[in-house]
């Protein structure tokens, strides 16, 4: 029985649903090579969904349905906007009212659509185990951003599977805008009270530019690596966004590369790499490598990364922050 109440064989999808190739199980053996390279594990006794589940082998599916939880929790974060009650978390970052109540908004949309998936929110991390496969929300990303009355704050949703994200989705509601990605990407309007306002259409990155990449600085944790690249390959000093929105506008096409030496954390990230990977896009560490998510060991916190349109960019990239006196 599946997390729906069918009963399935494997290979089984819902009728009138496109069957798609990837299999989390067939790239298990690699995928936890990986991990366990970067240091990186989980312990079995806190898995409910196993690698190999037939549930896992439709990513659209599974990214269709972590947008609609991001858009209710994002309903939530509309309904707080007003909201200012900020207290310090111990890593010195900002948390309000909205935090906590779209991440119970999440939780509870998740519980209702992916039941069996244990998930590691940003608000309650250390509450569960990491698991070979589970969920990572940051039910606002963009904090500072939000709470200065911008509007490129956001919900951040992903299914990781073996220490990779297999489907994620952002939430957008102050842009009006739901991103998704599994097999493949995805972008949805939404109207002002966060309901959908359109049907969903496929997205992917766009050729780089003649006139060179456009790339997205932080709005809030600019670096002097970042203004660098921007300076040396991009088209201009760099446009400042703040949140995972920088990964659903590369994934549209209506930007190039973005660059992030600070601190961040998986829940930042995951949702978006997913959606830039369905779109045709990369996300990469400063040693070329791919990221891995499940990382308690050092506290969630990503490396350096490069995302970008392209593998390509995303060397020329590496290489110029290699380059940089302050990497």
């Amino acid at each position: 029985m599946n997390n729906f109440g069918q009963h399935v064989r494997p290979g089984w999808r819902p009728e009138g649903e496109p069957a798609f190739p990837f299999s989390c199980n067939a790239l298990g053996g690699y995928l936890s090579r990986s991990v366990s390279d970067m240091g990186c594990g989980y312990g079995s006794e806190t898995m409910t969904i196993a690698p190999d589940d037939p549930l896992l082998d439709d990513r659209d599916r599974l990214a269709g349905l972590l947008g609609e939880a991001a858009r209710r929790s994002a309903a939530v974060l509309l309904a707080k906007r007003s909201a200012r009650d900020v207290k310090l978390k111990p890593d010195g970052s900002p948390v309000c009212s909205a935090d906590m109540a779209a991440d119970e908004a999440a939780k509870a949309a998740l519980a209702q659509l992916l039941p069996d998936f244990p998930v590691i929110s940003e608000e309650s991390v250390g509450e569960i185990e990491v698991a070979p496969v589970f969920i990572l929300l940051d039910p606002l990303d963009g904090t500072r951003e939000f709470l200065a009355g911008g509007d490129s704050y956001c919900v951040c949703i992903a299914i990781i599977c073996a220490g990779r994200p297999i489907a994620g989705a952002i939430a957008a509601p102050g842009l009006g805008r739901l991103w998704y990605g599994g097999e493949r990407a995805f972008a949805q309007p939404l109207g002002p009270d966060a309901a959908p306002a359109g049907a969903p259409v496929m997205i992917q990155v766009r050729a780089e530019p003649a006139a060179g990449p456009r790339m997205l600085v932080s709005r809030f944790h600019g670096d002097p690596v970042s203004a660098g690249i921007a300076a040396a390959i991009g088209d201009g000093e760099g446009a400042p966004v703040s949140s995972a929105v920088k990964f659903g506008l590369i994934a549209a096409g209506e930007a190039d590369l973005h660059v992030r030496c600070g601190t961040t954390m998986e829940w930042d990230v995951a949702a978006g790499e997913a959606i830039l990977d369905a779109a045709g896009g990369v996300v990469r560490t400063l040693t070329g490598a791919v990221t891995a998510y499940g990382c308690s060991e050092r506290a969630f916190r990503n490396p350096p990364f490069v995302a970008a349109g392209s593998e390509d960019l995303a060397a020329r990239a590496i290489a110029q922050a290699l380059c940089s006196p302050s990497a």
